[in-house]
């Protein structure tokens, strides 16, 4: 089969949906296992995170499982696989956006102090990265945006808790363009950038309580925010 070249927008989420097709249209059938993440990668041209991120989301859906050790399988059909569409999101009102903001505070509050002491050195070494480019992308705000999620998904799978990580995805989805329009304001970049450094420091020296008081902050701020997007 021929490679597939992907769109640099939401890659996961697109390669996510092939594969969905792909088992769909029978290409791997119920029980079958699919190339490795190497040969996804290679077939779709993206890299090993991307389809990792893609294979997370499927899992949630239901479509397929990862047996450690021994590969990814296509699960067996039922009714639910098809009422769990992987962009659930989407069916949410774009006018939701301030209460999804909500939700992803009080999720995330839950779970930070639990990831701030659970986190490993490569842990803190990603989330690092992402600040990095974070910061280096301030002109660019689809970029922003994409390392924002990054960062805040990290975060909870540090936590242990992949159906969190599952839900923050699943939560961003519709939050994108939101998110976008955000940061066009100068003066929130800046406070996210700032609280994002903060929110990174408190994780490394493992004090949950300001990390939990940090990632508040960021997301009373967004909240803010579009009280004032007309």
């Amino acid at each position: 089969m021929a490679n597939v070249q992907i769109s640099s927008k939401t890659r996961y989420v697109l390669v996510a949906e092939k594969i969905e097709s792909m088992i769909m249209k029978g290409e791997w059938l119920p029980g079958q296992r699919l190339p490795t993440l190497e040969e996804l990668a290679a077939r779709f041209l993206v890299s090993r995170a991307v389809v990792r991120e893609a294979c997370s989301v499927l899992v949630g859906a239901g479509l397929i499982e990862i047996r450690h050790g021994d590969g990814i399988y296509v699960k067996s059909f039922s009714l639910d696989s098809f009422l769990r569409p992987i962009h659930a999101a989407i069916l949410l009102a774009a006018s939701d956006a301030r209460a999804l903001l909500e939700v992803g505070m009080w999720l995330e509050g839950g779970i930070v102090e639990q990831a701030t002491q659970r986190r490993r050195r490569q842990d803190c070494d990603f989330l690092s990265e992402t600040l990095f480019m974070m910061e280096a992308s301030r002109e660019d705000a689809g970029r922003m945006t994409e390392c924002e999620r990054q960062f805040h998904v990290t975060l909870s799978e540090c936590a242990g808790n992949e159906v969190a990580a599952n839900l923050l995805r699943i939560l961003y989805q519709p939050l994108t363009g939101v998110m976008n329009l955000l940061l066009m304001d100068e003066t929130f970049r800046d406070e996210m950038i700032t609280l994002h450094r903060a929110l990174y420091d408190s994780i490394v020296v493992q004090d949950g309580e300001s990390a939990k008081r940090y990632i508040q902050l960021y997301r009373r701020r967004a909240v803010d925010a579009m009280r004032n997007v007309k």
